[in-house]
């Protein structure tokens, strides 16, 4: 066959499948956020339903009031299916008298925690008597644990939830964070930041599963939630009614203030805990700036390092704002009894950031890392793009024998998969469920030596701690296909050591120079399919060029490897005679392949995109809030030097030909392209 035909072939193929892609994201765009079975469906619609009767029918349109009145409604919704209040509801029914008179009264009366006095339904009440009606086809008592919760979820939006930090945990991470946290019956569990309370119902079903009860007796456990959101709070408390009626407390509170709480007489039920689950308000738009808060806390305090203490060292000084995740972590700590086990969901930035050097040190201090649980970046979406992991730690029995020494061996997993995409969407294009790695991860824990995804890792950096990073099951799996492939395996720094590779980096040009000229400005969003779009974003004038060329010494056949960014770590393209003319983005290494290499630039570029070592290249990447970079990471990155076998050259002569016949089509057609006028 004809490379011309070839590269014909490919590029329909390729258009082809661009088309079929686009058509699908347009079709699952109409699919459902979250994650219902067949059987929690009629939940799930009646709350939407619900949700937007009240928004197209009530005075008000605003959400947070809606949503205030919602969680009292569902309060009332559970009363009358356990029977409490029926003759009060037909009163209200009948119009015997308001919401605020009739209603009120007993919310009061059943939940003294979750309502006060200042509490009013702010819907009118033909609004209110609808909504009984809309909930009238479904029965609180008798719905699965965790309903009300993932129905509340889906209702109050990701702006709602973002503005406040709040950010729910998918029910699949929250059963693995109890499984390894393993709370014992007789044990107290404590959320200071519960939400709508799903660690604690999840806790309780845990030992529900775990002992084969059915129902607990009052003094086999304890459940304490706290929540500065008072409608949140609620949920948490009807959700808790519902499951777990004889031991439990919800308070509405800020938990971040210790002293209050010892002034309230809350700390008796919330302090010695024997497991602490949460999934803290994260983000530094909501920092926590009052001084009578962070003086409570060592890590409201600025800390500094001693280089001759080779440590972080807690100074007198108190912060002006610290974030919110960071006070919960030391919050979690003091709640903890001695020996008692912390499961806590945190920002990557927790995990790598140099400046937050010092929390690992007051860890270090006050107990011992047992486990840490690496997420996909897609956990929390569509809610918040922040990537997070999950920490598990144990505070000392004994303060006495608390001196670290590195390397430390700590149980490592790392999920790929959490059973929806980035959109929230939970099937396939093939209509088969989103895979879900928390289900396997939490089910292997306690045998982890026999893991798909445990690992008993070294972790020799007392100051990054990203999980994935230290994950010995990918280093295996790199070894043995190299084992497979008769392949030695090398570093990019001992590639550069030895004179194979050169790189360096691109640049930025600003703004300001875009449109100055016909050059490319060759950015991300401008490659796919190891290729440059032969119409780039941007693109800029010959001065720019020449300011530029002398540094990036661009030549056909060097590599672009994407190394910093939000979503295209590791995407490469290879540079052909038609454009290497271009300026480089400084989000990308221009990697040239030199005469003395083993290997040429077609094998190398087919070697970055094996799977194994894209993987890698996500190993090595450290996500701060949303914005990722591999950093001086990219020299430990290992890439399989193949035998020139037979099968090899075969393999790579034909990945060579094939773009290199794409190129010389692109570039004749590149003739054809007129700018667009502008709309």
């Amino acid at each position: 066959m004809h490379t011309t035909h070839c590269a014909n072939i490919l590029i329909v193929f390729i258009g082809e499948l661009q088309v079929v892609q686009m058509a699908k994201a347009v079709k699952y765009e109409q699919i459902l956020l979250f994650s219902f079975d067949s059987d929690k469906d009629s939940y799930y619609l009646t709350f939407k339903k619900l949700y937007y009767h009240l928004y197209s029918n009530s005075s008000s349109s605003r959400a947070e009031r809606i949503i205030e009145d919602i969680s009292k409604i569902l309060l009332c919704k559970l009363l009358i299916d356990k029977g409490n209040v029926t003759n009060i509801l037909d009163s209200y029914m009948e119009g015997k008298g308001t919401a605020n008179e009739l209603l009120l009264p007993e919310l009061r009366k059943n939940y003294p925690s979750a309502m006060d006095e200042s509490d009013r339904f702010s819907l009118g009440d033909s609004s209110i008597k609808s909504s009984f009606k809309v909930l009238s086809d479904i029965n609180l008592v008798e719905s699965p644990s965790y309903i009300i919760g993932e129905a509340f979820q889906a209702l109050i939006g990701p702006k709602l939830r973002g503005d406040k930090g709040q950010f729910f945990t998918p029910r699949s991470l929250v059963k693995t964070m109890v499984s390894i946290a393993d709370p014992k019956p007789y044990s107290k569990v404590v959320d200071p930041a519960c939400g709508t309370g799903s660690f604690l119902s999840e806790s309780y079903n845990y030992w529900i599963e775990t002992t084969g009860e059915t129902l607990l007796p009052d003094n086999h456990y304890s459940l304490v939630g706290l929540d500065k959101d008072k409608d949140i709070s609620r949920l948490a408390t009807a959700t808790l009614e519902i499951i777990a009626p004889n031991n439990y407390s919800v308070f509405t509170t800020d938990s971040l203030d210790i002293n209050h709480l010892i002034a309230s007489g809350f700390s008796s039920k919330i302090f010695d805990a024997d497991v602490v689950l949460t999934n803290p308000p994260f983000g530094a738009k909501i920092g926590v700036t009052r001084e009578s808060i962070l003086e409570q806390y060592d890590l409201g305090h600025h800390w500094y390092f001693s280089s001759t203490e080779n440590s972080w060292i807690k100074s007198d000084k108190v912060r002006k704002n610290q974030d919110p995740q960071i006070l919960f972590i030391e919050l979690c700590v003091k709640i903890l009894k001695p020996g008692g086990v912390l499961g806590i969901v945190l920002p990557e930035g927790v995990f790598g950031n140099k400046q937050t050097g010092y929390i690992w040190d007051y860890l270090h201090q006050e107990g011992i890392i047992t486990a840490l649980l690496d997420c996909p970046r897609t956990t929390f979406q569509p809610g918040t793009d922040t990537k997070t992991n999950v920490l598990f730690f144990q505070k000392f029995k004994d303060k006495s024998h608390n001196k670290t020494r590195y390397p430390i061996k700590v149980p490592i997993a790392v999920a790929l998969h959490c059973g929806h995409d980035r959109r929230g969407r939970v099937t396939l294009e093939n209509g088969q469920k989103y895979p879900d790695d928390f289900i396997t991860i939490a089910h292997e824990f306690k045998d982890n030596n026999s893991s798909k995804y445990w690992s008993n890792c070294e972790v020799n950096n007392p100051y990054y701690w990203v999980p994935r990073f230290y994950d010995a099951s990918l280093s295996k799996s790199i070894q043995k296909k190299a084992f497979e492939m008769h392949a030695d395996l090398a570093s990019f720094d001992e590639l550069i050591k030895s004179g194979y590779i050169a790189i360096r980096k691109g640049h930025e040009v600003g703004s300001q120079a875009y449109g100055t000229g016909n050059i490319p400005f060759i950015r991300t969003s401008d490659i796919a399919n190891w290729e440059v779009s032969v119409d780039p974003t941007n693109a800029v004038s010959e001065e720019i060029f020449q300011k530029y060329a002398k540094y990036q010494k661009l030549k056909t056949g060097d590599i672009l490897l994407v190394v910093d960014g939000r979503y295209r770590i590791g995407r490469t393209a290879i540079l052909h005679s038609n454009n290497i003319k271009s300026v480089i983005q400084s989000h990308f290494k221009i990697i040239t392949v030199t005469t003395q290499a083993p290997f040429n630039s077609y094998e190398l570029l087919y070697i970055l995109n094996m799977p194994l070592i894209l993987q890698q290249m996500r190993s090595l990447t450290f996500i701060q809030s949303t914005l990722g970079s591999i950093g001086k990471r990219l020299g430990q990155l290992q890439i399989f030097i193949p035998t020139q076998t037979e099968e090899w050259i075969t393999e790579i002569s034909n990945f060579e030909r094939l773009l290199s016949a794409r190129a010389s089509i692109l570039s004749e057609l590149q003739k054809f392209h007129t700018p667009e006028p502008e709309l």
